[in-house]
Order: structure tokens, then C-alpha cells, then sequence
């Protein structure tokens, strides 16, 4: 008689026991998909990193970024020599993708007709100033390399 009362409390213990098991199971996959959620997936820790840039402050690495490949592209159009019939004053997004290689790509963009039918090489001007570019470290999210999208916008003003 007291061995049955010692197994029913056992086997009591026993499905208490596995009942805590799976709700313990069940709130850290809860807690894991809350934590995964509150990552923005759009946000980067550390952005794309120029050579140029790796001194510069915290605060400023995003900064340091943009100016370096602004920079870069508006003095290597500076250094052509471009005629035009008439006066251009226009803005183009050109949209780039930093790989989580540190590859420079260009994706499609649309370049309007004033640009096209007064200086018909401008997207191989684009092109060629981007892949001059100096080497970029890719963006960093908990310390993993990640790709990175962004649009720069290009003033173009010739008179």
C-alpha cells in the first residue's frame, strides 16, 4: 500500500514536472519572438566604413560616409568636360546597395530626358565614379556584416 501511494506521487511529480517543462519551453520561444521583433531591421549599429573614416567619432562614421562618396562622385564629374545646348538644374536619386562583401552596386535608376538628350554618357559617368570608389568595410549589425541600401541624391547644375 505505501509502495502505490510512493508511485502515484511519484507520477504526480513526474506530469507536474513535464507541465513546467513545456511552458518554460513555451515562454522562451515567446520571448525569442518578441526579441526578434524588436530588431528594426532597417537600422544598422555601424554604417559602411570608408578608410577615410575609420578616425572619425562614432557620431560621425554615418556622416564621414556620405560625405566621402558625395565628394568622390561630384569630383570625378567635376573632372569631365560636359557641354551642354541648355541649362540643366535637376536632381537624381542614384539608389547603391553596400554588400555585406563591401561590393559598391548600382541599382536601376531613372535618369530624366533633359540629362539623357544633352549628355547621353551620363549614366556611364555615374557608373565609373562609383566603381572608383575607394574600398568600403560593409555595415555592421551585432557585429555581423550586413548589406546596406541607400539613395543618394545628385544635384546636377550646369549652365
Amino acid at each position: 500500500m505505501i509502495k502505490r501511494v510512493y508511485y502515484i506521487v511519484i507520477v504526480i511529480l513526474i506530469s507536474s514536472s513535464c507541465d513546467d517543462l513545456i511552458v518554460k519551453k513555451e515562454n522562451q520561444e515567446k520571448l525569442l519572438k518578441e526579441k526578434w521583433n524588436e530588431i528594426d531591421r532597417n537600422q544598422v549599429e555601424q554604417p559602411p566604413l570608408f578608410t577615410t573614416c575609420r578616425l572619425a567619432e562614432e557620431e560621425e562614421l554615418e556622416s564621414c560616409f556620405q560625405n566621402t562618396i558625395t565628394k568622390h562622385i561630384n569630383d570625378h564629374l567635376s573632372d569631365q568636360t560636359i557641354v551642354v545646348n541648355k541649362a540643366i538644374n535637376d536632381t537624381i536619386w542614384i539608389p547603391i546597395v553596400i554588400t555585406k562583401k563591401g561590393e559598391i552596386q548600382i541599382e536601376k535608376y531613372t535618369v530624366p530626358q533633359i540629362i539623357k538628350s544633352q549628355i547621353p554618357h551620363f549614366t556611364d559617368l555615374i557608373k565609373e565614379s562609383i566603381h572608383k570608389l575607394p574600398d568600403v568595410k560593409p555595415a555592421h549589425t551585432r557585429s555581423t556584416p550586413v548589406s546596406t541600401r541607400y539613395k543618394l541624391p545628385l544635384v546636377i547644375n550646369i549652365n
